[in-house]
Order: structure tokens, then C-alpha cells, then sequence
């Protein structure tokens, strides 16, 4: 068996390339009411000049700028008022100087025109006459055609995760419905005597599935939907099953426990037993999470009509919380990103001020949880964060709950100083 060869997590990355670079992800279209949390398969481009005409931006008087130069609150300018503008309404009015034309927010600018100035600096003598009292620049208040963007314009690339906020640009476009990457589908199998179900209460040497759900929860934030999630005895005839089964209906297996040296530990056995090339990988050199296996099988992929052969990812997870979760952010969440959604974009993180000195594991790359505080605003330092590396026992579940992310150490250095400046990956 292929087993213990520890590998870098770039190491990791490489064969993983080497078994899924010719995978092409399937698509569907969605409406975008439905679209939040999906990516993207298509490039969006506008349609349209955004806006499509030149708009006020301000509730007020159009006039040409320079009738207004130089004037003041003691020194205004009189304009005549030839006329208001209608919203959405085109205006057919042209501005000669020494003219102006009421114009609302977002109204059309009347030709002729090049400043709007506010309606609380323009006092109305009559129906006909106004005073303004501020000079009014070229193109103040005024938001000319294609200032937002212009038609043709690439506003999304492929493998861009839609966010609530993004709606509103699909909608200005006129894009109804748009071209989503499949979502993967990801089994979860649980190891081990002592795990029993979160409703029950743990005996002395019993656990709650903790992993199950907390796995599960993290994939679905990555875009991934959940097949099944199943609780396995320590018997590999149980395990075997378990796994023939996750193989045939997911994309990807994640089991969590029984990946390290024990005797009842024989998840690489079976992902060995499952097929070709079985397991690429028995060892991370990271901190938490070295025990992690990596094995790749190949299947047909029958439920989707496809004879061909498919490779399956099946990972081994940790069976420490913490473990699990840092090894499933680094290895799991960018590999579905990439292959399944096209999406390589980098975690959201910020900068912070460590708090106090960290070791890193010699030869490993080492993650910290941490959690973030607001900086002295009287600092000097721009930072305005600080990371208080969370210290627990192995298997500590709670330290999640105080977790705002958690900093990455090379395997090249020694660890990080008291008040240096580290990056801080988010969980949010």
C-alpha cells in the first residue's frame, strides 16, 4: 500500500491536478432569483450603456455651467425657467444660456444643459424666474451616458460566485436567467465506535457527530450540495460498503476519523480496495491535519448517462473538529472551487497584529485559529486589527465558536513574533 509518503499541500495540489486537469464541470441555467451562492458558467457583458442617457444625480435645475461662475449667496445669477423634466420621460427642450429646467433625481438632462445644481441652493422668484447661489462646474450633478459602464463591457467572468449584491448588475442588463455551474455532490461518512447521533446523550467514551454536520456545513458554503451523511462502525466490511455506495452517488466522499496509524484506522485499506489509483496520498505536511489521506478512484458515472470513466475524490479527514476543518478549507474547498466551479479566487482575508509569539511545527505548514479585536484607535499602526491566536487541546471543539479564522505559517519558518503583521483567512 502507498502509504505514510508525507507530501507538501502543494505536493497534494499537483496530483490531484494530475487526475482531474481534463475535467469539464456540467452547467444549468437558473433565474437569478434563484442565483445567490451559485457560479458563474458564462461571461456576463452589458447590453446597454448604463446610464443609457445623460441623468441628473440630483434633484434640482439644469443650466449651462457658466451662466453660473462667480456667483455666491450675495452675488446670485437669475435664470429663466423654460420648463421641467418628466421621469422617464425623453426631454425635447434644447438650453439656451441664461435658461434653466427643473430636473429630478435620476431625470433626463436636457440638451443644451452641462450642471444641475441642487434645488437647496436655487430659491424660485416666480414660476418663471429662479436665483441660484452656487456656481455649478461642468458635469456637476450630471451622470453622462456610459459613466456606470458601456455596452459590451465584460462585467463578470467566469467562475465568479454570485453574491447577493450582484443581482441588482444582472437585472441592469437585463439578464434573467444566467449559466450556473452544476453543483457537486458530496457524501459524508463518519467513522468510528464512540460516534453516535447529536439527539442521543453521549455515554462515558461516546460523541456526538460532530463532524458530520460541521463538514456539511462547510461544504454547502462552498456551493457543494450534500448526498448523504452516514455514521459507519469500525468494521471495514461496514466501511467498504459505505464507500461503494458514497462512490456511486456523490462526486466526492469526505470521511471523517480513521486516518491516522491506529489499529481500527483503515480508510487507506479501503480506498485502496475501491479501485485505481486507490490512495495518492497518506500524510500532509501541515499542523493540524498530517494524519489526512487522499485517494482518487475511478468510476463510470452512470447516474448522469456518462460511460466514461470518472475520477471520485475521497478524502480521509482528521478526526479532531479543528483538524477536519482546517484540512477541509485547504485541500477540499479550493478543489471543488476549481475543478467543479471554475473559481480560483483567493479566501477573503486582513491584515492583523499578532499578539504574541507563535511556533510553527518544524517542516510542516502550521495553522493557527484566531480571534480578532478592534486596535487601539490611537494607534499609530495602520492595522487595525488584532489576532489573539486561540490556544486549545487537541480535539476542543469550543475554540470554533470563538474563531474568526485562522493564520497559515510556512514550513520555512520558524513561526511569527509578537506584533507582527500576519493574514488572517476568514471564515465569513
Amino acid at each position: 500500500m502507498k502509504l505514510l509518503n508525507v507530501d507538501t499541500i502543494e505536493q497534494v495540489k499537483e496530483k490531484i491536478h494530475n487526475y482531474f486537469s481534463s475535467y469539464k464541470p456540467k452547467t444549468e441555467k437558473v433565474f437569478i432569483r434563484h442565483a445567490v451562492g451559485r457560479y458563474m458558467a458564462q461571461e456576463i457583458l452589458s447590453d446597454i450603456d448604463m446610464p443609457q442617457f445623460r441623468r441628473s444625480v440630483v434633484d434640482g435645475f439644469a443650466v449651462v455651467s457658466k451662466d453660473t461662475f462667480g456667483v455666491s449667496e450675495s452675488i446670485p445669477v437669475f435664470l429663466d425657467v423654460v420648463g421641467a423634466v418628466e421621469m422617464g420621460q425623453e426631454s425635447d427642450i434644447v438650453l439656451k444660456q441664461g435658461q434653466a429646467v427643473y430636473v429630478p433625481t435620476g431625470g433626463m438632462i436636457p440638451e443644451g444643459a452641462d450642471a444641475v445644481v441642487m434645488i437647496e441652493h436655487v430659491e424660485k422668484l416666480d414660476d418663471k424666474v429662479i436665483a441660484v447661489y452656487k456656481a455649478a462646474s461642468p458635469n456637476n450633478g450630471v451622470m453622462n451616458q456610459g459613466d456606470d459602464f458601456k455596452s459590451g463591457e465584460l462585467l463578470y467572468k467566469k467562475g465568479h460566485i454570485i453574491t447577493k449584491k450582484d443581482i441588482g448588475m444582472l437585472a441592469a442588463v437585463g439578464c434573467s436567467e444566467i449559466t450556473v455551474y452544476k453543483k457537486p455532490i458530496v457524501s459524508i461518512i463518519s467513522t468510528g465506535d464512540e460516534i453516535i447521533e447529536i439527539t442521543n446523550n453521549p455515554k462515558i467514551g461516546q460523541i456526538r457527530d460532530i463532524n458530520s454536520y460541521t463538514i456539511a456545513a462547510f461544504s454547502e458554503d462552498t456551493g457543494a450540495e450534500i448526498g448523504s451523511i452516514e455514521k459507519v462502525k469500525d468494521k471495514k466490511e461496514n466501511l467498504i460498503k459505505a464507500v461503494s455506495k458514497a462512490i456511486i452517488n456523490s462526486d466526492i466522499v469526505l470521511l471523517s476519523g480513521g486516518s491516522s496509524a491506529g489499529n481500527k484506522d483503515m480508510t487507506a485499506e479501503v480506498i485502496e480496495e475501491m479501485g485505481s489509483p486507490g490512495v495518492i496520498t497518506h500524510g500532509v505536511a501541515m499542523k493540524p491535519g498530517k494524519p489526512t489521506i487522499i485517494g482518487v478512484i475511478k468510476t463510470n458515472d452512470k447516474n448522469n448517462g456518462d460511460k466514461s470513466n470518472q475520477n471520485k475524490l475521497v478524502v480521509g479527514l482528521p478526526g479532531h473538529p479543528m483538524a477536519a476543518i482546517i484540512v477541509y478549507k485547504t485541500l477540499v474547498d479550493t478543489f471543488i472551487r476549481k475543478y467543479y466551479f471554475n473559481n480560483e479566487e483567493q479566501p477573503i482575508c486582513i491584515s492583523a497584529s499578532i499578539s504574541e509569539n507563535l511556533h510553527a511545527g518544524e517542516g510542516r505548514e502550521t495553522f493557527q485559529l484566531v480571534t480578532l479585536e478592534d486596535k487601539d484607535v490611537n494607534s499609530s499602526n495602520q492595522v487595525k486589527f488584532i489576532a489573539r491566536p486561540i490556544h486549545a487541546k487537541s480535539g476542543s471543539i469550543s475554540q470554533l465558536k470563538y474563531a474568526d479564522g485562522y493564520i497559515r505559517m510556512s514550513n520555512l519558518c520558524e513561526g511569527v513574533k509578537s506584533g507582527e503583521i500576519v493574514k488572517v483567512m476568514l471564515f465569513y
